[in-house]
């Protein structure tokens, strides 16, 4: 999402900023670390609710469903708390902010709470969806890790991780959202061009939601996506999330027209916001202590063969770089790895 300082300068000076995404360390974890006393009320929701291993990767073709239960359309689903995220991403949208600006003080978290969100570290990694404007396909689907119980500690930290836009003109982005306030799951709509509103829907990470869409796979608990164009004359696409009760795909969000963000590729990757603490690493990093974040399974759509295959070295490459640097990160203990270039990977704090 913030992704949106990826340009082709960022790109260059990527080794210096090293900016990934932590992880939007879209704060998946192993069982084991799922629940913790800090968060009871909410951290036995996985356990909860009975998920077992794919029998066998979703069907990517498989048919149309109802629409993703308890969905909201628009930013009425966005909690009060989780807005200056948004405006994020506005910033971002807008040039008004710089991608790395670390703010630095003696004790505690380094940012306020209200803080502006320029002061944030911003860093991501993870897999660039058709580098250098390569278009020649037309979807995407990946399988992403979640944790209905992770709250970030920091008020004004973000958490995006996994998070998928399909390529360069696509207009949806789908994002595993990692707040103090929430989990969710957003659709962020490129393609709206009035700076007031681009969140096109979104849905809580909770049992409701698991029951339909959690599984399990390497031993967390996930969820399936696919972003595919269904118009190519308007442009038009549609984001839907895998029905693991029905085997359908069923549609959380359509949008169509002029991708904002003018970047000539796309991504699945982690990706955070977050302030430094008074040990100098940012709050995310301690949050995501003992966590693993990954994709598995991306997938890209040839138009002209109907075929799904792997992401690779012919229509992907990793990015911001080939590893993450524990101190470009602000965390110690970071690290990401590409499982099976560049169709899975994974980010894990120690």
């Amino acid at each position: 999402m913030a992704s949106l300082f990826r340009s082709s300068q960022l790109r260059t000076a990527a080794a210096a900023v090293v900016t990934c995404a932590l992880a939007t360390a879209g704060a998946v974890l192993a069982p084991a670390a799922q629940a913790s006393p800090a968060t009871s009320p909410i951290a036995s929701l996985a356990a909860s609710v009975a998920r077992a291993e794919h029998p066998s990767t979703p069907k990517a073709d498989a048919p149309m469903g109802a629409p993703v239960a308890g969905r909201v359309l628009g930013e009425a689903g966005i909690r009060p708390q989780d807005r200056p995220g948004v405006q994020r991403f506005r910033e971002l949208r807008a040039g008004l902010a710089a991608p790395d600006r670390p703010s630095v003080g003696a004790a505690g978290r380094t940012t306020p709470e209200g803080a502006n969100l320029a002061e944030l570290a911003h860093r991501w990694w993870g897999t660039e969806l058709g580098p250098n404007g390569n278009t020649g396909f037309d979807g995407v689907t990946a399988t992403h890790t979640l944790d209905a119980s992770l709250r970030l500690s920091g008020a004004d930290d973000f958490l995006y991780a996994p998070t998928t836009k399909a390529r360069a003109s696509s207009c949806i982005e789908l994002v595993t959202v990692h707040t103090q306030a929430s989990a969710q799951v957003w659709a962020w709509d490129w393609c709206n061009a009035d700076p007031a509103q681009q969140v096109g829907a979104t849905v809580d990470i909770d049992s409701a939601f698991l029951q339909k869409y959690g599984s399990t796979v390497n031993g967390r608990s996930a969820y399936t996506v696919r972003i595919q164009l269904t118009d190519a004359g308007a442009n038009a696409w549609t984001a839907s999330l895998y029905n693991v009760t029905t085997g359908t795909w069923d549609p959380f969000f359509t949008s169509q027209g002029t991708d904002q963000t003018t970047l000539a590729y796309g991504w699945d990757m982690f990706e955070y916001y977050s302030d430094q603490t008074a040990s100098g690493s940012v709050g995310v990093c301690q949050d995501l202590s003992g966590r693993v974040v990954e994709t598995t399974g991306l997938k890209v759509h040839d138009p002209a063969t109907g075929a799904w295959t792997d992401a690779g070295p012919a229509n992907s490459t990793v990015f911001p770089d080939a590893t993450m640097n524990p101190s470009d990160y602000f965390c110690p203990g970071i690290a990401g790895r590409m499982a099976a270039p560049y169709s899975a990977w994974q980010v894990s704090v120690r």
